[in-house]
């Protein structure tokens, strides 16, 4: 495997063991006629897992694969919807820690704590209108020689129209301003872009989606 990615390049490496898992998991779901309720606790245990490490090729900045040896990663997912009429809020967090259990440090590309909080306010089944805000905390426990990344709060408006028809063909519409107030922020995990280290600033967007 040879990606190169601009100011990045991405290798394999022919050597790779293959990784061992072993996984447990403990969910709870809850429903009622307006609260929904989603929540997981995740341990996850491996020998030889494949990881990205963070070196030098050629003079460049690099990411190697590399097994990591005995490593694991545990977390929790969680989800709450809560309906009040015509409002409905939403919201999710998920948090996830990486450690190498050989060499006593943080496993690399471990996304920080986040969320989504939105409110949809629902007029109909056809209309709606959501403000939500994507949030992130910090991620400080990195590999060496990886970046850590500062927290970051973006805001959302979004628009949707269902089941427009013309001439016979249902449209969905959505449309609206991602990062309402043109936030600088680096999701810890975009590397696929090369030298392109922030993300997009204040924009905004039409979808229409139909079945044909």
């Amino acid at each position: 495997q040879f990606i190169d990615l601009g100011n990045l390049v991405r290798l394999g490496n022919p050597s790779l063991k293959s990784e061992i898992g072993k996984s447990a998991d403990l969910g709870i779901r809850y429903y009622s006629s307006n609260i929904k309720i989603i929540s997981s606790l995740f341990y996850n245990h491996f020998s030889d897992l494949v990881i990205e490490r963070p070196a030098e090729y050629e003079g460049r900045a690099a990411r190697i694969k590399d097994n990591a040896g005995r490593a694991r990663l545990y977390g929790f997912d969680l989800s709450i919807d809560f309906k009040l009429g015509i409002f409905l809020f939403y919201s999710n967090a998920a948090y996830v820690k990486g450690d190498d259990l050989n060499e006593g440090t943080n496993l690399p590309e471990i996304p920080p704590l986040n969320g989504l909080a939105g409110l949809r306010y629902e007029l109909t089944e056809k209309y709606s209108a959501e403000f939500n805000s994507q949030l992130f905390a910090a991620q400080n426990k990195t590999l060496p020689g990886e970046f850590p990344t500062p927290g970051y709060a973006v805001f959302n408006f979004i628009v949707t129209v269902k089941s427009i028809n013309f001439a016979g063909v249902n449209f969905n519409i959505t449309s609206g301003i991602e990062n309402i107030f043109d936030k600088l922020y680096r999701n810890h995990l975009s590397s696929a872009r090369g030298s392109i280290a922030i993300e997009p600033g204040r924009n905004f967007f039409l979808k229409i989606i139909t079945n044909l």
